[in-house]
């Protein structure tokens, strides 16, 4: 049984009963009718060869309230593309694949960022953001849902509370964010634990209270790939890509949308994503969510100087060695093991991020899809145009 309590400025709904699901699913057919669902799954090539894609497609063959499916793909050869196609017709929705790191695709997109084409980020930011400008110009989309690819324990259940939470009219969040337990066998979510975390409130105890910290503080798992948002936020968001596309959704979104438009949907306990390895993976991770962080804070008018950083990597310590103590603590209670040197490790690896010099501009920020209509036409033509190809 999960808990009720309301904290921060927006709101929780927390799953306090799964009997229930049966219900909101035969609602949201009703309500999709009026207010079309599209959802975007941003995917890597590698995806396809994996269970965890074929294990989600299945849940979502019942998704009979999701109105078209956005395959929004990087990594795939020629190959691919058909091995995509076949992977996905088995979904009943209409499913548009997009390949952007294709050639197809690759010049209209240069186009529209203003950058050589081999300059492009590729990765799961723009997936996303290729995925939004496709939808802008389906006109019967009226929410946009995401939902990461790597989750083995995907459940249908948690995606249509997630947007049940936007369409109906009695809730008519404008924006709703998932969040879960990142454990199984142990304690995971090591970059929202011991990162994040402690870094924001690191950031809170050198700065005090600022609104965009407060904000970002009040979500219980501001690193889920998994939200829920009207077609007209999600246009006009401007995104960033890689690791820092969570944070910088989040800070545009504070600046957009009032906090009682927002809210967070429990997406239950177990949720399992692909685990990074520390040397690689999760270092690279924390550096581009630094970057993406610092730069909002900066666009916010908090001054960044090296004495600064100094007081939060200083403080990050502090924290970071709290969040230590209470994981073990969580984990002892719950008869979980837990690697405390391993830990600790990985929290000295995570502090050595922030040791080092930050730049607090974001590397190539992908513009809102509201003003490239406006600014640049003729390329938005030419990348639909594209994308409708596949």
């Amino acid at each position: 049984m999960s808990d009720f309590a309301q904290s921060g400025l927006i709101c929780t709904l927390q799953r306090l009963n799964d009997s229930h699901f049966a219900q909101i699913e035969a609602e949201l057919v009703d309500l999709a009718a009026e207010r079309p669902i599209v959802l975007v799954l941003p995917c890597h090539g590698a995806e396809l060869e994996r269970p965890a894609l074929r294990h989600i497609c299945e849940e979502l063959s019942g998704a009979t309230w999701l109105h078209e499916v956005i395959v929004s793909m990087n990594g795939l050869g020629p190959d691919g593309v058909v091995r995509a196609r076949e992977f996905f017709s088995r979904l009943p929705q209409r499913v548009r694949i997009l390949w952007n790191d294709g050639a197809t695709m690759r010049e209209p997109i240069a186009n529209l960022l203003g950058c050589a084409p081999e300059k492009i980020p590729h990765g799961k930011g723009l997936n996303v953001w290729a995925a939004i400008g496709v939808a802008m110009q389906e006109t019967k989309a009226s929410l946009i849902a995401t939902q990461d690819c790597d989750v083995t324990s995907f459940r249908r259940s948690s995606l249509a509370r997630l947007c049940y939470a936007c369409v109906h009219p009695h809730l008519g969040f404008a924006f709703a964010k998932m969040y879960y337990s990142r454990v199984t066998d142990r304690l995971y979510g090591r970059v929202s634990r011991l990162f994040l975390a402690p870094l924001l409130q690191a950031l809170l105890r050198v700065s005090g209270h600022q609104p965009l910290l407060d904000f970002l503080l009040s979500f219980r798992y501001p690193l889920a790939g998994e939200c829920a948002m009207a077609r007209e936020s999600a246009v006009a968001l401007e995104l960033s890509p890689g690791w820092g596309l969570e944070i910088g959704m989040l800070s545009e979104l504070f600046r957009m949308v009032d906090p009682r438009k927002v809210c967070q949907v429990d997406g239950g306990s177990g949720y399992d994503h692909k685990h990074q390895p520390v040397e690689l993976g999760l270092l690279d991770m924390c550096r581009q969510i630094t970057v993406a962080l610092f730069a909002q804070l900066a666009a916010e008018g908090m001054t960044s100087t090296p004495s600064f950083h100094e007081a939060v990597a200083a403080a990050y310590r502090r924290e970071s060695a709290l969040a230590l103590r209470r994981s073990a603590a969580l984990a002892l209670i719950n008869g979980l093991p837990f690697d405390e040197a391993g830990e600790e490790q990985i929290v000295r690896a995570f502090a050595g991020v922030l040791e080092t010099p930050v730049n607090p501009l974001p590397i190539l920020p992908l513009p809102a899809w509201s003003r490239l209509l406006v600014k640049k036409p003729s390329e938005w033509g030419e990348f639909f145009e594209a994308a409708s190809r596949w």
